[in-house]
């Protein structure tokens, strides 16, 4: 279980650098594009502009769960450094589980969010809404995986080498 769990999460890791790597690097082109053709012809072009955005909701959700799978998405690291190995481990537990239900509240929302937008399509392009905002509940789905990787790998599983916290 921990090894599928651990592939799993490694290949999503992957997945989710690439993903973030190659949508920062189409927004810049995009909106570059769209400053060199603004300020030489004078036109705009408000589906790249749409794109742009959507692309943008998309690099932050996914680079959200990618922080959430590194452990890194939130450190504030004043009071766990001053604690043992053992109290860090249940204080990064407690943390896991804030997280995770969080997570829940969001996948739960965001059901309501695309019921809502269902029917709703971006002016400039087309696209539907539901296209664009399910990158909450996938983002809430992808950090529920990761916490649950990480319970089970570090946390609940072998007790974390002297001198780290388990992460």
């Amino acid at each position: 279980m921990t090894r599928l769990l651990t592939t799993i999460g490694n290949g999503l890791r992957a997945a989710l650098k690439v993903f973030v790597a190659a949508a920062l690097f189409l927004i810049v082109t995009l909106v570059f594009y769209q400053v060199i053709t603004r300020y030489f012809t004078g036109t705009a072009t408000p589906g790249l502009a749409e794109i742009s955005r959507f692309l943008f909701i998309w690099l932050v959700f996914a680079g959200s769960a990618w922080l959430i799978s590194r452990n890194e998405l939130i450190a504030i690291d004043f009071f766990s450094s001053h604690l043992d190995a053992n109290a860090r481990r249940w204080l990064g537990v407690f943390i896991d589980m804030c997280t995770a239900s969080l997570m829940v509240a969001l996948l739960s929302f965001s059901g309501k969010l695309l019921e809502v937008v269902s029917i709703k399509h971006a002016p400039a392009t087309g696209i539907p809404y539901v296209w664009v905002y399910s990158a909450l509940p996938l983002f809430a789905l992808a950090s529920l995986m990761f916490i649950l990787e990480r319970l089970i790998t570090t946390r609940f599983g072998r007790t974390p080498p002297s001198g780290t916290d388990g992460n």
